[in-house]
């Protein structure tokens, strides 16, 4: 970009998702005189030329496609691979077309260049708060939702994903921001020395406890090697082979007096 307009200050249009805010990416590029800009999300098609009739136009026949194929598919038959590409080919050729591109720079006047046509106060202000914030009844959901769901609704926290719906245009370059973004950068980085802190710990333990156990086993088999215990083993084997040769043979099961015990029969309830 530096090579386009040398010592000229540019302009760069950002969708104000979180993970595009990098505050390293955003200093190379204020170093190289580009000012970003960050808007709102879900408006990028107000200045994004291929997200406003070719992405649009595309989706529609995606859909309309999709409901046009379902209906044909044979009884037990599954949707596979084949004819999901089969719908976004059809919906690739339909809506990345050279006339829907045309229309897509006009509509959003950004070539020719056309400020008149872009909704300024709209992508300045995004959906606002009110119209971003919904009220949902948390039991009257329970209720409606399955019990494997409903056993994680002690608490839930209803949530649109990691891109704000709420907020407002901002210089991504301005020094404020990039100094809030340092901060929320140093958050992220002690939490995760925490973690790792954490892991290596419990990596070392684990690793001390197989040690232990390899050592224990060495031990053992050490002291069953040993050649005190060996004769020691012996011998005792020796006694027993003597003890049991002197004894002679003995039957498998010799019934000893008192060793079964007898209960008297018990008398039947005579019925009345």
């Amino acid at each position: 970009m530096a090579k386009l307009c040398p010592g000229e200050w540019k302009v760069l249009l950002m969708n104000g998702c979180k993970v595009y805010a990098s505050p390293v990416g955003l200093r190379v590029l204020k170093a190289s005189k580009v000012v970003v800009l960050m808007f709102p999300s879900h408006l990028s098609h107000t200045l994004q030329a291929l997200d406003k009739d070719p992405f649009l136009k595309t989706k529609s026949d995606a859909r309309s496609g999709m409901r046009a194929l379902l209906p044909t598919i044979t009884r037990h038959a599954k949707f596979n691979l084949v004819h999901l590409m089969g719908v976004i080919r059809r919906a690739a050729f339909t809506g990345l077309s050279s006339v829907n591109v045309i229309n897509g720079f006009q509509k959003t006047g950004t070539w020719p260049i056309d400020p008149s046509v872009v909704n300024a106060d709209r992508l300045v202000k995004g959906k606002g708060a009110a119209n971003a914030s919904r009220n949902v009844d948390l039991e009257q959901l329970a209720l409606r939702l399955g019990p494997e769901a409903r056993r994680d609704m002690r608490e839930p926290v209803i949530s649109f994903g990691s891109i704000s719906t709420r907020g407002r245009a901002i210089e991504a370059t301005y020094d404020a921001m990039l100094e809030a973004m340092d901060e929320l950068a140093a958050v992220v980085a002690e939490k995760q020395a925490a973690k790792d802190k954490y892991q290596a710990a419990k990596s070392a333990r684990a690793a001390e406890s197989i040690a232990q156990a390899a050592r224990e086993e060495v031990a053992a088999e050490q002291r069953r090697c040993n050649p005190a215990v060996v004769a020691r083993k012996e011998s005792l084997r020796r006694r027993a082979a003597r003890a049991r040769a002197a004894a002679g043979p003995v039957a498998s099961y010799v019934c000893a007096p008192g060793a079964v015990v007898e209960v008297e029969p018990r008398r039947k309830r005579q019925r009345q």
